[in-house]
């Protein structure tokens, strides 16, 4: 056999060489995979308005309630996402969302509007670990104002300020994404609401979105709250606990590489109330329901999916900014009794207290029964703080504030001169 040349043989063995050495040093020598850079600041801003109706259900012996209102809602949010660290990102929230509501005419007193409004908003904030391929979790608080017309001292409530906490995580699988939360709302001071101290509640929130492609989603949303009502005369009216179920459904698509998208939702709420009442006994139902439709302008991403990934994917649903929460539609069948002046028949002066306050006899329009009690509107004179501007246009009156009891006139004449006045 003849041998390959000595010059050939090396340079053979030499390349043979080279390729083993380079193999056995492929790991070594291959390059290391750098972290990624945090994701870009991002964000949206929305607008959104639709069409509400409401209803107060009360089921009381001595003064039943069941009205009906049509509502106008308005509302808006912003929120914006910064990345801290390749894991970890802060949000910022902003929202706020007002209701015009309309009485009908057969429901409305002489001289009454026939309107009245509610109006929540808050500022908050998320602080969370997120890996955008599995999920996050974090934690949430916020800080802002609820309230209607509908307990007020002045008859023009500003709000009632309240602040929450809680725990939030989200799980990604593929193009679905759940989410949940689960928190603690409370008033920090009670404002010109005149009749109670405080109102607090537990909650738990699950929210579900479905991404058919990328730029179209589908999004449902299941809360529980369960709260307590805190009067100022706890001795006289205990605690009211209340229970509020809020639904919702939406949908969104973001046309093309347009930066805005347009979306459709449909809202539903309701608070369940427990009895307390000096006189009969109450089950009250406040419950709402509304369609909507908004425009949502995005800063920073190219799709939905890209955003509930990467972007601003967290939210807040206050219980005490619900439309049906006791911030927003104040129980009307808890202590609180009808007394506007333009309800009663047959009223005559019986006597006065020692702050002038009259004392009256009167029939309801609805009864024939004879009570004795005082007159809302010489109330709101005196002592203003007792009296209640109910959403349905009459007033009503706090007697535990002013001391009284309302009698029918056969309890009352069954009692001393003495502790007649």
């Amino acid at each position: 056999m003849r041998r390959l040349p000595l010059a050939l043989t090396a340079a053979v063995s030499a390349v043979a060489f080279a390729q083993l050495a380079s193999a056995a040093d492929l790991a070594v020598k291959a390059p290391v995979r750098q972290p990624a850079a945090p994701p870009q600041a991002s964000g949206y801003i929305e607008a959104y308005s639709g069409v509400a109706w409401s209803e107060d259900s009360v089921q009381n012996t001595f003064f039943p309630i069941d009205s009906k209102y049509n509502g106008w809602p308005l509302g808006g949010a912003g929120r914006g996402n910064w990345w801290v660290v390749p894991n970890a990102s802060v949000q910022l929230d902003a929202q706020a969302e007002g209701t015009q509501y309309s009485i009908p005419s057969d429901q409305l007193s002489p001289g009454f509007s026939g309107k009245f409004s509610t109006l929540s908003y808050l500022i908050g904030g998320h602080v969370n670990f997120r890996d955008q391929r599995t999920g996050l979790l974090g934690a949430f608080g916020g800080i802002g104002d609820a309230g209607g017309n509908t307990a007020t001292t002045s008859f023009t409530n500003t709000g009632v300020r309240h602040g929450l906490i809680g725990l939030e995580g989200q799980y990604y699988l593929n193009a679905l994404t759940l989410y949940g939360q689960a928190g603690y709302d409370a008033t920090m001071a009670a404002g010109n609401i005149a009749f109670f101290n405080s109102i607090h509640a537990w909650f738990l929130r699950g929210t579900g979105r479905y991404f058919i492609y990328p730029s179209f989603m589908l999004e449902g949303t299941a809360q529980y709250a369960n709260g307590a009502v805190q009067h100022t005369t706890p001795s006289t009216f205990p605690d009211t606990d209340f229970k509020t179920w809020l639904w919702r459904a939406k949908a969104e698509w973001r046309p093309g590489t347009m930066p805005f998208s347009i979306f459709a939702v449909y809202e539903g709420s309701r608070t369940d109330y427990g009895s307390n009442l000096a006189f009969g006994t109450t089950g009250e139902r406040v419950s709402d329901n509304r369609v909507m439709g908004g425009v949502r302008l995005y800063l920073g991403q190219d799709t939905l999916l890209a955003n509930d990934r990467a972007g601003a994917t967290l939210d807040i649903n206050d219980p005490l900014g619900s439309p049906t929460s006791p911030a927003m539609l104040f129980p009307r069948g808890q202590e609180i009794f009808v007394s506007d002046a333009r309800l009663k028949r047959d009223i005559a002066l019986i006597g006065r207290l020692d702050d002038g306050l009259g004392l009256y006899r009167y029939r309801y329009l609805w009864s024939d029964t004879v009570y004795v009690g005082v007159m809302a509107q010489e109330v709101a004179l005196i002592h203003p703080d007792a009296v209640i501007h109910g959403f349905d246009g009459y007033l009503r009156v706090n007697y535990s504030r002013l001391g009284l009891q309302l009698l029918t006139f056969s309890q009352w004449d069954a009692l001393s001169h003495d502790a007649r006045l």
